[in-house]
């Protein structure tokens, strides 16, 4: 019995670490399929550069979603999981 809970707890974990890394990875390619022509991580391209978008996580989701000026409108073309890894990949290159 405490073996197949300590099983059943390290499954867990696992799961939670590798699905992490399935969404970095996400993340990394679909800024390079979607994103990278406009923006770059430390310095303005097209868009301004990751480090100088707004660090609320809500307000990012909405961009990203609903475009913003020059922006598309992601919200049809991206799964609401997809956005929310490109708003974790944004924030943590924001320092």
């Amino acid at each position: 019995m405490k073996r197949t809970f300590i099983g059943a707890i390290s499954l867990a974990v696992l799961m939670m670490v590798s699905s992490g890394t399935v969404m970095a990875k996400d993340a990394n390619t679909i800024y390079n399929s979607k994103c990278k022509m406009c923006h770059k991580f430390d310095k303005k391209k097209v868009g301004p550069a990751f480090k100088d978008m707004n660090k609320d996580s809500a307000i990012l989701k909405a961009t990203i979603t609903n475009g913003r000026k020059m922006m598309p409108k992601w919200g049809k073309k991206l799964t609401e999981e997809e956005i929310n890894s490109l708003v974790v990949l944004i924030q943590s290159k924001q320092g």
